[in-house]
């Protein structure tokens, strides 16, 4: 189990070093970083799964169920190492979870400022505009003016 366990964590810490430069790459708009760690990501996040999944079975092979406070239980009888090792999986998942979640965050705050800016520049384009889309030129009427003759 012991191996297991330090397998997992290998691979969690791996993936928590994976989150810091998406982070890193988001915050200095570095899209071919974020494109090229968006591949890496998917495929780190689903040996994790593979790995979780394993635990959870080997765990169940061993009689142990996997709620919480039973794998705790089921800890207090096994050797030291192991114990240690499963603290410092827990501790670095939630390490994970974090910092997902700011990138999540991260990418939210971008992409909010980006539609923003999209609709700042064609609703600058759509009045400036001097062609209409058949390509004909357009009158351009400032909308303050009101047209002579009416009232």
């Amino acid at each position: 189990m012991l191996t297991a366990f330090q397998t997992e964590l290998a691979a969690l810490r791996r993936f928590i070093e994976l989150l810091q430069r998406e982070q890193s790459a988001l915050i200095n708009s570095d899209v071919n970083q974020l494109i090229s760690l968006s591949e890496e990501k998917a495929q780190q996040a689903e040996q994790l799964s593979r790995l979780g999944l394993q635990r959870v079975n080997t765990l169940r092979t061993l009689g142990v169920a996997t709620e919480k406070s039973l794998v705790e239980k089921w800890l207090l009888t096994q050797p030291r190492e192991i114990s240690e090792t499963w603290k410092s999986l827990v501790e670095a998942a939630k390490i994970a979870q974090e910092l997902n979640q700011v990138n999540g965050k991260l990418i939210e705050t971008r992409m909010q400022n980006n539609q923003q800016a999209l609709n700042v520049l064609m609703g600058a384009a759509n009045k400036s505009s001097v062609y209409g889309a058949d390509g004909q030129p357009r009158a351009l009427q400032p909308s303050s003016q009101r047209i002579l003759g009416k009232v």
